[in-house]
């Protein structure tokens, strides 16, 4: 089994919210079904993948389940007061995902976003290799 390169599973955890992603154990390659992918053509990758269902593990969706958990974190990490309490109120509610990201914006904070939920999501990559005995390199 070769090792999966951790940068390209965090870059296919971001995307599993719409995207079905597996690893392929024997080359520890990333594989993420494409967003254009014909009905015909879907059906046959995962027939190609069901007759080998052993070589394949389908990636877990990272962002339905800690998304909020990020955007906490980010928000938590903002070293002026004004500007971290203003994101940790945004969270509260139904809704909020869509108000962060537009505060994030507002506040010129997008980079430094981008950043910290890179960062989360390579950690949860390195936690997801951990618990599936999987080898990876950083």
């Amino acid at each position: 089994m070769k090792k999966v390169n951790l940068d390209e599973l965090a870059a296919a955890l971001e995307q599993t919210d719409v995207r079905q992603g597996y690893v392929d154990l024997a080359q520890g390659r990333v594989i993420l079904l494409q967003e254009d992918m014909g009905e015909d053509a879907a059906l046959d990758h995962a027939l190609e993948i069901e007759e080998d269902w052993e070589r394949y593990l389908p990636l877990p969706n990272v962002l339905d389940e800690a998304e909020r958990d990020i955007m906490a974190s980010f928000a938590a990490s903002r070293p002026r007061e004004d500007v971290r309490e203003r994101l940790q109120d945004i969270l509260a509610g139904a809704g909020a995902a869509a108000r962060f990201h537009r505060q994030v914006h507002h506040l010129l904070l997008q980079p430094a976003w981008e950043a910290h939920k890179r960062a989360c999501l390579r950690d949860s990559a390195r936690d997801w290799c951990d618990e599936n005995h999987i080898e990876y390199q950083e």
